[in-house]
């Protein structure tokens, strides 16, 4: 059992993934402090929380600190980015690490919360392009969202992963431009984009990752002034999320010993290996066998009045005559 769980634990740690919780900007009733890593399934309940909500969890995250209950935070806006571990930011900002992969699931279950208690949410994710575009216009009104400029190493016209991520930017942008005058005005902004279409068509380090990192940096900036702009009770947050797979790319045998085994030949443990696993296995053969003709001897008795279970089991006391 002990065995099980040291291996389940290290495919557990063999795939998870890196991010950040970034405050780009926080009303003056809350702050945020310390330097300990937040798990990304309690990032919804700490936009929540921030919100002046009460929240049901068992997290013991304290980066959160409300300094006055009264005047707490009156929108949050959210920008999640799937992809990297981390996008340039400018200014004071503070920055946590986030563990694990449920970051989407908890803005998921953010977003129908709000929804349950008729608050109102824009959740535009662009993981579903369309779905994106039309929760987008929904929230934004139905206005042409020009896509970003292409830049020297993200083309639109060879690859669509950088055709679709220069939109999503570009409605990022429009979000900044018409964040004031919304169609669906809301307390909640939550825009999920995505750069692992542009990971996988270029590679992870390539230079359009990173013009594609510098272009998100931008937008995400333009619509922080927005924010700012609009009013100062306003939590900007940003998270990141990406990936990692450890994995082995190829098996690695141990070279030989060719000094004292040179034909690599398997290490023999103990003379008395065969022994022991010859008596162990026939001992289970032979008490196997046994415990099968006992059990089918005792089914086949006959609970006759003269045999020794009516002899055990009866009330009565036999009287000889």
């Amino acid at each position: 059992m002990l065995r099980i769980c040291v291996i389940f634990s290290l495919f557990i740690a063999a795939i998870n993934a890196a991010g950040e919780f970034t405050v780009l900007n926080r009303p003056k009733a809350i702050s945020f402090k310390g330097n300990d890593a937040l798990e990304s399934q309690y990032v919804g309940d700490v936009l929540y929380a921030s919100l002046g909500n009460a929240v049901i969890g068992d997290s013991n995250w304290s980066g959160l600190t409300i300094n006055d209950p009264f005047n707490l935070a009156k929108g949050v806006i959210v920008v999640h980015v799937q992809g990297l571990g981390h996008v340039t930011t400018a200014g004071n900002v503070k920055s946590y690490e986030l563990t694990g992969s449920s970051t989407d699931a908890s803005l998921n279950a953010l977003a129908a919360e709000l929804e349950a208690a008729n608050e109102p949410v824009c959740d535009i994710n662009f993981e579903q392009f369309d779905d994106g575009v039309q929760a987008w216009k929904s929230c934004f009104g139905d206005f042409e969202a020009p896509a970003a400029k292409p830049s020297k190493h993200l083309n639109p016209t060879l690859h669509s992963a950088d055709k679709q991520f220069l939109q999503e930017v570009g409605f990022v942008n429009s979000a900044a431009d018409h964040l004031a005058e919304m169609a669906k005005p809301s307390n909640v902004l939550l825009l999920r984009v995505s750069v692992d279409g542009v990971a996988k068509a270029h590679g992870e380090k390539s230079v359009a990752v990173d013009e594609a990192n510098k272009l998100l940096s931008a937008a995400i900036g333009r619509l922080l002034a927005a924010s700012q702009k609009s009013s100062d009770s306003v939590l900007f947050v940003q998270t990141t999320e990406k990936d990692i797979a450890v994995s082995r790319a190829k098996r690695e045998a141990v070279p030989p010993n060719t000094s004292s085994n040179p034909f690599n030949l398997a290490v023999y443990y103990n003379s008395d290996y065969p022994v022991i696993f010859n008596i162990i296995l026939w001992f289970m053969v032979v008490f196997g066998l046994s415990l099968l003709a006992i059990c089918y001897a005792i089914a086949a008795m006959d609970p006759g009045r003269d045999s020794i279970i009516y002899r055990m089991t009866s009330t009565r006391i036999k009287k000889d005559n």
